[in-house]
């Protein structure tokens, strides 16, 4: 008996250091859910963080998409056609696109109004870049940026040349891959999140959500993969967060999960490479939405080259502030009507 005295402190250590490292297992590596009342976790496959390598690639194809108010006053001579969009919404008028078609046949829709710490965007460097500028203004002598201040990622990109290449300049570190399972396929998606670089960890990466998150909302988050015209699930509007239980925590400003590395997930600069000038404008009115949350809309296109260069001064590159002054004075009129 006294041996055994002698010996309970010792068992009742060893039995101490057994239930936690077996609590310490199955919170890490089996199921972290199982000491959770609040959060479920997801479980992640092929997980993968490094450094950036930032990518470029140079440019194809160029079309200018100018997005109208349905109140708008348009410009004359223009040939309509009526089509649906789901990339666009009732309150996009005033906005400008770049669609641009990239070597290896990729596409990337950028919009120009502000730049953003993630894409689709150009990098905030471009907001007011005298450098730029100066190179860019020889291929349009007769364009002035004096009144376009505000709008300088609109003309930078409506001065680029079939040829020129963009590049990412990334404003954080560190991009995470890795795959969630679809249940009702049972395949795997791969999703890329950019961030600070995390700290090693032997643990397997779970992603981490809401226990009261239902199933179909769970499954609007896979199906979004494959029906998404964006390209990445916007965790910033999520109603249900989820985040990856490796994420450095205060990521404010990257919310978002890609659906895959394309070159527009990171800000982009350019690179005046290119020597053909050719590039289409789009003029999109906005009509009305539709009950699939579709938006009806009329288009018409003009493509310019060197040949109608100076039209397309005087049309597009001359006419920016017109354009939103235009769009600007019809939701004034829709709002005070």
């Amino acid at each position: 008996m006294k041996k055994f005295k002698r010996i309970l402190p010792l068992v009742l250590v060893a039995l101490g250091l057994f239930f936690f490292g077996l609590y310490y297992y199955l919170k890490t590596s089996v199921d972290p859910g199982l000491f959770d009342k609040n959060d479920q976790y997801i479980k992640v496959y092929n997980y993968k963080s490094e450094k950036i390598k930032p990518k470029k690639a140079k440019v194809k194809e160029i079309n200018l998409e100018f997005i109208y108010d349905d109140k708008a006053v348009v410009p004359d001579g223009l040939t309509w056609s009526e089509d649906l969009r789901s990339d666009i919404g009732p309150y996009d008028g005033g906005d400008v696109i770049l669609h641009a078609l990239l070597e290896d046949g990729s596409k990337i829709r950028i919009p120009l109004q502000k730049a953003f710490h993630l894409g689709p965007t150009f990098s905030r460097d471009l907001e007011y870049n005298n450098k730029l500028e100066e190179k860019m203004l020889p291929r349009f002598p007769k364009f002035s940026t004096e009144y376009n201040q505000n709008y300088s990622f609109v003309y930078f990109s409506g001065m680029m040349y079939v040829g020129d290449t963009l590049y990412q300049a990334p404003e954080t570190e560190a991009v995470m891959r890795f795959d969630l399972k679809n249940p009702k396929t049972g395949k795997l998606q791969t999703y890329f999140e950019y961030g600070y670089l995390p700290e090693k960890t032997n643990s397997p990466v779970f992603v981490k959500t809401k226990k009261d998150v239902s199933q179909a909302d769970m499954q609007s988050f896979y199906d979004d993969y494959h029906n998404s015209w964006k390209g990445y699930w916007d965790r910033g509007v999520d109603p249900f967060p989820k985040e990856l239980t490796s994420t450095y925590p205060y990521q404010f400003h990257y919310y978002k999960w890609f659906y895959s590395d394309a070159l527009s997930n990171l800000p982009l600069k350019i690179d005046l490479t290119g020597s053909e000038f050719k590039t289409t404008v789009t003029r999109t009115q906005l009509i009305k939405p539709d009950q699939n949350d579709r938006m009806k809309v009329r288009t018409a296109t003009k493509t310019y080259t060197e040949k109608n260069k100076e039209e397309y001064v005087q049309e597009v590159l001359g006419k920016l502030l017109e354009f939103h002054e235009i769009n600007d004075r019809a939701k004034d009129e829709e709002k005070y009507k």
